[in-house]
């Protein structure tokens, strides 16, 4: 049985980067595992649950947890790293070499280096999985980046500058672009993805899985996931794999 080895830095950030791709390869029989670098203790939270740390991180982990349950992923694993501070820590490079010697993926996937809106969490962990990814002997398994359209992000990026340092950096020009490799049609898993969003019901204004970006952006990630490869180049075999995911199951 093939396995995907998806890392994300907090609760939900599987579902709007990657939940088409999760969904997809559950329903043709991969062994999907998430693992999630921190709680998302610090997410602001509308659901009227209690809003200390503690309480918001329990939240949020019952929440990937039924996040996965949707996609049809392995119960997910914490590090429980500080939400907001991954990229003050050093020596994770260690934990995911382990990782991919424990899981030895088939395919492996994480945040882009724009991080989607340029969140520092989600910039580190890039760099960290990236580094690993470079440190493996060849052959090494396909890595695979989500990429969000030029310009999609900003309005989010322009919420979260103040994370961004003076100048923000990254800059708004490096959110989002309009090159990758790969285009992943998910239509076909559209509500599944929905659901996964809908599990993070914590962190939806209320409750609308739609909410919790400015408008326009959800509905943009529901149709196609593009991706680009750690390679810069196009797989065959990486092509091929992902073709055979979007197959209607049992040919049908």
């Amino acid at each position: 049985m093939p396995t995907l080895l998806a890392f994300v830095p907090h609760p939900d950030d599987e579902s709007y980067s990657f939940g088409g791709l999760l969904a997809l390869a559950a329903r043709a029989g991969w062994e999907c595992f998430i693992e999630c670098a921190s709680y998302g203790e610090k997410g602001k939270r509308h659901d009227g649950g209690g809003t200390r740390p503690n309480d918001v991180a329990e939240a949020r982990e019952a929440e990937l947890e039924a996040s996965c349950r949707a996609l049809g992923a392995q119960p997910p694993r914490f590090w429980g790293l500080p939400d907001g501070e991954l990229r003050l820590h050093r020596g994770e490079h260690a934990r995911i070499a382990g990782l991919f010697l424990e899981f030895e993926p088939d395919l492996v996937l994480t945040l882009g280096a724009d991080g989607a809106y340029g969140h520092p969490d989600h910039t580190a962990l890039h760099r960290w999985v990236l580094t690993g990814w470079q440190a493996l002997p060849e052959p090494r398994p396909p890595l695979l980046f989500p990429v969000f359209r030029k310009g999609l992000f900003v309005p989010q990026w322009d919420k979260c500058r103040h994370m961004l340092g003076d100048p923000p950096d990254p800059p708004a020009a490096a959110i989002g672009s309009d090159e990758w490799q790969y285009d992943l049609p998910i239509t076909s898993v559209r509500d599944v993805k929905l659901a996964s969003i809908a599990a993070h019901r914590s962190q939806l204004p209320g409750g609308n899985p739609e909410s919790i970006f400015p408008s326009g952006i959800v509905s943009r990630l529901l149709d196609v996931e593009h991706f680009e490869d750690a390679s810069r180049r196009v797989q065959p075999k990486t092509a091929e794999l992902l073709e055979q995911m979007t197959a209607k199951p049992n040919g049908n």
